[in-house]
């Protein structure tokens, strides 16, 4: 046989056998597709102090609390009407003066308006009206110039430190739903915020359509975030239940039977395992965790999202006493993403290939036949 001929064999023999993906790129406990998107997703996952921070990456401590069972049902903020006022005009004439506007606050006996009569004379009669009560201007009806009518209506007061919550229950979920109950409220304007408050009374009579019972939720409003007509949810505390161990809503990703946290080591903070979890009760706040996570241990419950698609790294090896080395975080080609490999790799497999066999047929580039 021909040298270059051998050579051109050994070359394809060698080629032909270590094409395989035999071995994954850094920080792969096995080669793409050796175990699936599932397996590869397997922690620990490798984040940096600066990943961190981008992702916003928050944890919480897994700890023995009270799960609680909730009914919760959509509503809407509003002014109590006992805490309200109308300011409207005893006499028929035009706006001669504005001395509030709506959203300012205003106390007790401030004026608000004046009114000029249309009763003849030099000057003619004005009469002011002030603030029933003390609160905040939430609809002003008229402007300066406008004319007005006996009884008609100038300035609406309410006074915003508490307001009603305002949800309605489905007939057959009433007999849930007591006075007194302890109610969470949640708005769309302030997602990350809860506002406490109390079932304060039930409707008289259900709506003949939507066959539901309106109920109302007396709550603080420190700061006065909330406003009347804001959309709103409301978690009504049903049940409370014994002890158990419960991580917050947000730490569990998956859907039902295939539920997972991630949990971050106490030795080695940048290092987070994916851990599958058995969850029992749950309420709008909290999940109950029967069996995968500790007292104690840290999950994380925002920013953990994107956790599950980051590469998996290698355990850091141990010898003796010797303190490990933390995992490097895995490196990737300049492209950023794994199936590069597979290209480089199928690239050079096919060049070698055409090569042996131009070879092989005696036709290698430079030959003379």
């Amino acid at each position: 046989m021909r040298p270059e001929r051998w050579i051109a064999l050994t070359a394809l023999a060698a080629l032909l056998g270590g094409t395989q993906p035999s071995a994954a790129h850094e920080g792969h406990s096995e080669a793409p597709g050796e175990g699936g998107a599932a397996s590869a997703a397997q922690g620990p996952v490798y984040v940096s102090e600066a990943a961190r921070e981008n992702l916003g990456l928050r944890t919480a401590e897994a700890e023995l609390r009270p799960v609680e069972r909730t009914l919760t049902v959509i509503g809407e903020i509003r002014a109590d009407p006992q805490r309200s006022a109308t300011v409207s005009s005893r006499i028929a004439g035009r706006v001669s003066a504005l001395l509030a506007t709506e959203g300012e606050r205003v106390r007790r006996g401030q004026p608000l308006v004046e009114v000029e009569s249309f009763q003849i004379g030099d000057p003619p009669p004005r009469v002011r009206y002030a603030a029933p009560l003390e609160g905040t201007v939430v609809d002003r009806h008229v402007v300066v110039g406008d004319d007005v009518e006996r009884n008609g209506h100038l300035f609406e007061i309410a006074d915003l430190r508490e307001l009603l919550a305002v949800g309605r229950v489905f007939e057959g979920e009433v007999g849930r739903v007591a006075v007194g109950q302890k109610v969470r409220v949640r708005v769309p304007s302030y997602s990350d915020e809860v506002f406490e408050g109390v079932v304060e009374r039930l409707g008289g009579q259900l709506d003949p359509a939507s066959r539901s019972l309106p109920v109302f939720v007396r709550v603080e409003n420190a700061g006065e975030k909330l406003r009347p007509h804001m959309r709103a949810t409301l978690s009504l505390v049903t049940e409370r239940a014994d002890l158990a161990l419960a991580v917050p809503g947000s730490a569990v990703l998956g859907e039902f039977g295939d539920a997972f946290v991630f949990v971050q080591r106490d030795d080695e903070p940048s290092l987070f395992d994916r851990r599958a979890v058995v969850t029992g009760l749950s309420d709008d706040l909290y999940v109950e965790i029967v069996e995968g996570v500790l007292p104690g241990e840290r999950v994380v419950v925002e920013g953990n999202y994107s956790l599950q698609y980051l590469p998996v790294v290698a355990e850091p090896a141990t010898h003796g006493d010797e303190k490990a080395e933390p995992a490097a975080p895995p490196q990737r080609l300049a492209g950023g993403w794994p199936w590069a490999y597979g290209a480089v790799v199928l690239g050079a497999s096919l060049a070698a290939l055409v090569l042996g066999l131009l070879v092989l047929r005696g036709r290698a580039p430079g030959r003379r036949a």
